[in-house]
């Protein structure tokens, strides 16, 4: 029979069956050593890519069971390490309007993150009642950038209930995972969204200035004809992953310009880069424009340490 990884826990699936039975399983071992062959459909690339990845059952995955185990893993969409889950159609990123402190480099870390995994972000700002109103207008303000990159901008108030009919809205048919900031609200967004499942949640920890990890595994909450993910908090990511040549196109805006030399990774003062052309010309955003110089510089940095 045909199932969904619903959840993960020390070595035993729950698995979400055809005829909505929930079972809890383990899988083959031969699972844990195999390879397969999955697709991975860049958002920024023309054709889709094979890509041979580890075959180690997921949340999120799609599966068949024989004889109360995990026999065979079908193939995957997509798959994200951390949050470790396969299938995702878009990703609920959770960031807080403060407390902790809203980071665009952070955001612009995601994104890159996302996208190379060819899945739609929509990006979820909460905690609007705990800021300053004139602070408020102003992070909208920055963030019109982002709307107009064609990013879909949510602000909640998960007391109020402030922009939970449009996350709602966001959700159904999808199987979402809810990432991003730490400390930023992710499971009293679920709460919010679904009150029956009263998910532990925790106040920011004022002396480290950052949120304690409230939620410890991945899970897959059925919701409006698709699934939520909660996964665990992080704060932290890499680019490892992805070229230096890849990057550019990460960054939607830069694709809308073509630069004349090839190979161009658009480092500032090169003089007839569209892109820095652009960014003089204020047509790219400069901030972000620095953010993306940052990833370049890590990218450097791990070449020179090789």
């Amino acid at each position: 029979m045909q199932g969904r990884i619903i959840n993960l826990n020390g070595g035993v699936y729950k698995v979400l069956l055809d005829d909505n039975n929930i079972v809890s399983i383990k899988a083959r071992g031969k699972l844990r050593s195999e390879k397969m062959v999955g697709i991975n459909e860049k958002s920024m690339s023309k054709k889709a890519t094979l890509l041979t990845i580890k075959n180690s059952p997921k949340v999120g995955d799609i599966v068949l069971v024989k004889n109360d185990m995990i026999d065979q893993i079908l193939p995957r969409k997509n798959q994200l390490i951390r949050p470790d889950i396969a299938n995702v159609d878009q990703i609920l990123l959770v960031f807080a309007a403060c407390e902790p402190d809203f980071s665009f480099y952070l955001l612009d870390l995601f994104l890159v993150n996302i996208l190379k995994q060819g899945i739609t972000p929509v990006i979820v700002i909460t905690k609007i009642d705990k800021i300053e109103k004139t602070k408020l207008e102003l992070l909208k303000n920055d963030l019109l950038y982002y709307k107009n990159l064609g990013y879909q901008i949510i602000f909640v108030n998960s007391i109020s209930k402030e922009g939970i009919e449009e996350v709602s809205n966001a959700l159904a048919g999808k199987i979402t995972v809810l990432s991003g900031q730490t400390g930023a609200g992710k499971s009293t967004l679920i709460n919010a969204l679904i009150p029956e499942f009263k998910l532990q949640t925790q106040e920011i920890s004022m002396a480290l200035g950052r949120g304690k990890h409230t939620t410890r595994q991945t899970n897959l909450y059925a919701y409006k004809d698709g699934f939520i993910g909660d996964t665990p908090g992080f704060s932290k990511l890499d680019i490892s992953n992805i070229d230096k040549y890849e990057l550019p196109s990460l960054f939607k805006e830069f694709n809308d310009y073509s630069c004349k030399f090839k190979d161009c990774i658009h480092l500032p003062n090169m003089l007839g880069c569209a892109i820095y052309q652009a960014v003089l010309d204020n047509k790219i955003l400069k901030s972000r424009y620095d953010n993306y110089l940052k990833m370049q510089q890590l990218m450097t940095n791990k070449e020179r340490k090789k």
